[in-house]
């Protein structure tokens, strides 16, 4: 069974829609959008070419795949009696060579769009499958995933540039980009998502640690491996619970050790966050400081029932100042010692980011003191309706004329658009099989930090 088979990415009930639409149909026109009462105010639009070249590229209709779906679907559908026709998938084939006889368009991937605005228009070039239109709507409303990801990540990113323009010397406003580090890779339904969700992450930020995220943007993005995303060295309480409680430390020690430059990352509360804090300025401080590099503090839980994100974030900075050391910047704002720093990440939310780096700065402390490291609410805690994705026929061509289609439901969130769109934004991407615009991952990037359209 070939489970890389187009006919299988339409949904059920699409599979009879060639014996529905009104007699004479020629074109079906439609379009994507995310619509109004969307949770961020603007989207970033990013995954298209994924689809397109995992997908629709070439010839994706043989014989022998519809040969494979034909009993499948048969039985299917079998108590309504013979009503799946294979005819419509036999004349891709025949007519059209396997290649879907298909117009896309599309807003460029990367660039940010505000809520409401069409991001992807589709029309069949070949009369006889009108009913394509909208049949490939299952596939290519996939792209909510890695928009809402990419929508997501540069929300809290330019979250985080805001306070380091207010609180960072102008030298160091470039770290701002990595400090969103995806967390998620473990927290996804598969490797498939990890790859999508990661790299549309990537788009706005260098820091990773979903691995998949960079084959993928290499793969369908063309990207360079020079700057693409970036990691370090970083415990987890396996390693920290190890040699029991008694020997924390010295397993603290020897990570010391082992990686005398860089960053390093420790969790430190696998026991007691408290006493973690004290021995790194005590016991552990000369080390630390002799170290080539900053050594990183990761809290993973709260200390107390009702302790916060940002009441954690800073009493470690206030402990590591005392303990080590601040400057003050050109901006009036503390900055610790180069060599430690603090990175937060038990189930941040931007409400969180917000909150940590404004108490930090309320208390006289830069941005640039805590990272922050971002998991299943960067890419699981979503879904289609976060950013309201729809896609609706707008326009319909019936003996060679056009007519404007829409709904008007009681629920006015839902009116959806008509007639056709001259939107300048909208370049072909797609054409009968073939890719016309390929985008670089970045080409993508340099998008995602223009303002919206």
């Amino acid at each position: 069974m070939n489970t890389h088979n187009i006919i299988y990415t339409l949904d059920s009930y699409k599979q009879l829609h060639d014996q529905m639409y009104p007699k004479d149909t020629e074109v079906v026109y439609s379009y994507l959008e995310a619509r109004k009462g969307a949770m961020y105010p603007y989207t970033t639009f990013f995954g298209l070419q994924y689809i397109l070249k995992e997908w629709l590229e070439g010839v994706v209709v043989t014989k022998e795949l519809i040969d494979e779906a034909e009993p499948l679907l048969k039985e299917h559908f079998k108590f309504c009696g013979d009503v799946w026709n294979r005819a419509k998938w036999d004349y891709i084939v025949e007519k059209c060579g396997g290649k879907l006889p298909l117009l896309i368009k599309a807003v460029k991937e990367g660039s940010n769009h505000s809520v409401g605005s069409v991001l992807v228009t589709v029309e069949n070039t070949d009369p006889n499958c009108f009913w394509l239109t909208n049949a490939i709507e299952t596939v290519l409303q996939q792209v909510w995933y890695s928009t809402t990801v990419c929508t997501r990540s540069n929300y809290i990113v330019n979250l985080i540039k805001k306070y380091f323009q207010l609180t960072v010397d102008e030298s160091n406003q470039w770290l701002a980009e990595y400090y969103l580090h995806d967390f998620a890779q473990r927290g996804v339904s598969g490797m498939e998502e990890a790859g999508i969700g990661g790299m549309a992450h990537l788009v706005n930020s260098r820091g990773t640690d979903t691995d998949m995220a960079m084959p993928f943007a290499m793969k369908y993005y063309g990207a360079k491996i020079e700057g693409l995303g970036y990691s370090v060295p970083a415990s987890e309480h396996s390693i920290a619970t190890a040699m029991g409680q008694e020997k924390e430390f010295e397993i603290t020690r020897n990570l010391i050790k082992k990686f005398p430059n860089g960053i390093l990352s420790v969790v430190s509360d696998s026991y007691d966050i408290t006493n973690a804090i004290r021995v790194y300025c005590g016991d552990l401080k000369e080390e630390i400081l002799a170290r080539n590099g900053k050594f990183v503090v990761r809290p993973d839980s709260p200390r107390f029932e009702g302790d916060t994100p940002q009441h954690q974030v800073l009493w470690i900075v206030q402990q590591l100042a005392i303990g080590f050391g601040t400057t003050i910047n050109s901006k009036g704002y503390q900055v610790l010692n180069p060599k430690v720093g603090v990175i937060y990440g038990d189930s941040l939310t931007e409400i969180d980011i917000d909150n940590i780096m404004r108490v930090l700065m309320q208390n006289g402390f830069s941005a640039e003191n805590c990272v922050f490291g971002c998991g299943g609410y960067l890419l699981r805690k979503l879904n289609r309706d976060t950013l309201r994705f729809a896609f609706k026929s707008s326009a319909q061509k019936r003996n060679g004329v056009w007519y404007d289609i829409y709904k008007l439901p009681l629920d006015k969130s839902k009116v959806s658009k008509k007639g056709r769109f001259t939107n300048t934004n909208l370049e072909t991407v797609y054409e009968n099989g073939s890719i016309i615009r390929v985008t670089t991952f970045d080409d993508v990037r340099k998008e995602s930090v223009k303002n919206i359209n």
